[in-house]
């Protein structure tokens, strides 16, 4: 995730979302992520697509379904 790919990948989120989480807006705070909505390793052809990407604070991306590891439980369990 070093990739210049990727930093321009989550630039370009930021800057569609107004450098702000998209979930709270600027009541959640500057400590942002740019969250992949379908997992980054299990997708990888769409890594770098801004349609599979969201500007999130810190507290509401690990509230997500897919955050961690909490995403591959799940889909093991999905897979069973």
């Amino acid at each position: 995730r070093g990739l210049r790919t990727y930093r321009l990948w989550r630039k370009a989120v930021y800057e569609r979302d107004g450098y702000m989480c998209v979930v709270g807006g600027k009541e959640h705070g500057n400590k942002l992520q740019a969250d992949h909505i379908k997992r980054f390793s299990h997708y990888p052809e769409l890594r770098f697509s801004l349609d599979n990407g969201r500007t999130l604070c810190e507290e509401c991306h690990k509230n997500t379904d897919n955050y961690g590891r909490k995403g591959l439980k799940l889909l093991e369990l999905i897979n069973k």
